[in-house]
């Protein structure tokens, strides 16, 4: 299918920082270290199977080096010590940059306002490692509010792009081929409940 990418980019970190939403949960954020690879395979498929999320769907030796770069860094939105939401950082503090590579919140936990908070969290993250550019891209098989919302917090678009999406199934086919277990749950290591 095809899909218009819009690719987004803040120069500075914004004045305004959301506030945690009110909830009777108690909301904190956790930077997951050399996660399991299923556990990272249940937080990505969670939120982007719906969205037709296709980019890690991968072959174990890759996605490990995709997830394990020096680069990479993940959080988790946490409510109750269950995981509410999650960010992925790309750091390239050569280039003085940071991406946004996924952000997205739990299901369960959607209509909460936790994606506003969850926004926030990893804007100041990017700028707080050094970057003077942070970006961001979303398409138009994501939620729609994703692009309105990285608006509100300042994100700029500078590009779009068509771009064809592959099915889910393909992907998974093929990664099947390279005996890519499918995902289970996040029990191993220090992976969050």
């Amino acid at each position: 299918m095809t899909t218009t990418v819009t690719s987004l980019e803040l120069r500075q970190p914004p004045e305004r920082v959301a506030s945690p939403p009110a909830s009777d949960k108690e909301l904190s954020f956790r930077e997951i270290r050399d996660i399991a690879l299923d556990a990272y395979r249940t937080l990505y498929r969670s939120v982007g199977d719906p969205h037709h999320w296709t980019s890690r769907i991968l072959p174990d030796d890759r996605l490990d080096r995709e997830i394990h770069d020096e680069a990479t860094r993940i959080f988790v939105l946490l409510a109750d010590d269950i995981v509410a939401g999650w960010f992925e950082l790309e750091m390239r503090r050569s280039l003085k940059s940071a991406r946004i590579v996924h952000l997205g919140i739990m299901p369960a936990f959607r209509g909460r306002g936790l994606a506003d908070h969850l926004v926030s969290k990893a804007i100041v993250t990017g700028f707080s490692e050094g970057a003077e550019r942070l970006t961001i891209e979303t398409n138009t098989l994501d939620h729609p509010a994703a692009l309105p919302l990285y608006r509100k917090h300042g994100f700029t678009p500078y590009a779009t792009r068509m771009v064809q999406t592959p099915a889910i199934e393909s992907v998974e086919a093929l990664a099947r081929e390279h005996h890519t277990p499918a995902p289970t749950s996040m029990v191993a290591g220090d992976a969050p409940r």
